[in-house]
């Protein structure tokens, strides 16, 4: 069965005012999320998929809200179909001296997620850093001066962020010392340190909706290995001391919250194209692989490598940064690679840089965002995808899917919807939709098409097209 679905512009007009005084194309999707194997799954089994941003205030103190984020700034994300924030907090911040905490600074990270969640967006809560900290060359100091240690080890030769990673005799002794759990002054080890400091902050989220999990740490530098990692990866390291590592901290997440999953990283080398050799650090079932894709040139290995070593563990994998660029073209190439691998992703936008040459602007949205990356997305799937495109030139955009449940292989019910997000900006004067076994049961031209599967039909293909 094939269905033409025309717009009603009038009608669409009235459900845009009328949605002006709420978070708009709000999905109803269920708030906790879980996964089959590589999909983000709902409670009702329906695979989710994010669209999202990164936010990062790196400027004391060190909260996004200190930035200006706000109240709008979540209804932006919203309206413009963003349903995910890497949400970023400084150790730093957190843990100004050993074993004393900040329960305000969490506090008011805990309120910025309450704001997104408010208007149905998940935070992904991540420990942020660049560089370990300003006294070894970081553009700020996203880890504590008293965690850092180098040994007597000069700064010099130091240009910025980020190559004073490849330059610094400083910069990369401090990583070794991390590495090798260095005691703090109080005498505890660094790597002790922070999975406290982590089971301390996941507590305070642990019962919060709208958590997506906790991202464990960005980017983590192998200090003085890193030649080692070029152009195969880190296997060694990433199978030790970095698994070691974020086995503790998924290990303290634990005893304070059961349910939230837990996304590792791999060496920040990975971010280039190198092989992903980091295993799930602990085998815990609700656990996700966090890459990132800054790959150079055309041929961007960045999400198969990710995905690849996410689907050996069978974890989900999540791009959770890409960009850092305003290069339209090059962020519609990577949302169309990410299209065709039916991966989920957070953006990072050019204006959150922190570097010698950018400082950062002010988190708010139009500043999280780029118009290049709004795109259509299946937010959520009464079934499992087998393919989704979009074609940014035309505006047309595809996808198939089955009815099976990625969980189990059974099929839905026939009353469960499935949901695809349509930018209006993408389709200003309304759209059309062409369907082969399903049904639409939205109004025409909603910015949140939804369909259910018809009655004896197995697999949906489903065309949308400007008018």
């Amino acid at each position: 069965m094939t269905i033409m679905f025309s717009t009603a512009r009038c009608l669409g007009l009235v459900m845009l005012l009328l949605g002006l005084a709420t978070p708009a194309a709000a999905t109803p999707t269920a708030p906790e999320l879980g996964h089959a194997g590589r999909w983000l799954t709902d409670k009702q089994g329906r695979v989710v998929t994010l669209h999202g941003v990164n936010m990062v205030y790196k400027y004391p103190p060190y909260f996004p809200a200190a930035g200006g984020f706000g109240e709008n700034d979540a209804q932006f994300l919203a309206e413009n179909g963003f349903n995910a924030v890497r949400l970023g907090f400084a150790w730093n911040a957190v843990e100004p001296r050993p074993g004393i905490y900040d329960d305000n600074y969490i506090a008011q990270i805990e309120q910025t997620q309450q704001l997104l969640a408010r208007y149905n967006i998940y935070s992904l809560v991540v420990s942020h850093q660049d560089a370990f900290n300003e006294s070894v060359g970081a553009s700020w100091s996203g880890f504590p001066d008293w965690a850092t240690f180098t040994d007597g080890f000069p700064l010099q030769p130091n240009p910025g962020f980020p190559l004073v990673y490849l330059t610094s005799p400083a910069q990369n002794q401090t990583w070794a010392n991390f590495w090798h759990d260095h005691a703090a002054p109080d005498g505890v080890g660094l790597q002790e340190h922070y999975a406290a400091m982590w089971a301390h902050v996941a507590q305070r989220f642990a019962d919060e909706p709208y958590v997506l999990g906790y991202d464990l740490i960005n980017e983590p530098w192998p200090g003085w290995e890193y030649p080692t990692c070029i152009p195969h990866g880190c296997p060694q390291f990433e199978r030790g001391a970095l698994a070691t590592f974020e086995a503790k901290v998924m290990n303290a997440i634990r005893r304070v919250d059961p349910k939230h999953q837990l996304f590792y990283e791999p060496s920040m080398t990975n971010d280039f194209g190198t092989p992903v050799w980091m295993p799930n650090p602990t085998g815990d079932p609700n656990a996700g692989l966090s890459f990132h894709d800054y790959c150079f040139g055309q041929n961007d290995n960045c999400p198969s490598n990710g995905l690849d070593r996410a689907a050996a563990d069978g974890v989900v994998g999540l791009v959770t940064e890409f960009g850092a660029t305003k290069d339209s073209a090059k962020l519609t190439r990577l949302a169309d690679t990410f299209d065709d691998n039916m991966v989920s992703w957070l953006f990072w936008s050019q204006p959150q840089n922190q570097t010698p040459r950018h400082p950062q602007e002010p988190p708010t949205g139009p500043n999280l965002i780029d118009p290049a990356i709004i795109r259509p997305y299946p937010r959520a799937i009464a079934g499992t995808p087998l393919q989704w495109h979009y074609d940014s030139a035309t505006g047309t955009f595809t996808i198939r899917y089955n009815d099976r449940r990625a969980d189990s292989g059974q099929p839905f019910p026939s009353e469960a919807r499935t949901e695809v997000y349509l930018p209006q900006s993408n389709y200003p004067d309304g759209y059309q939709v062409e369907i082969q076994g399903a049904d639409v049961v939205s109004v025409p031209d909603a910015q949140l098409l939804q369909l259910t599967t018809s009655p004896g039909q197995d697999t949906v293909q489903v065309t949308v097209t400007r008018r």
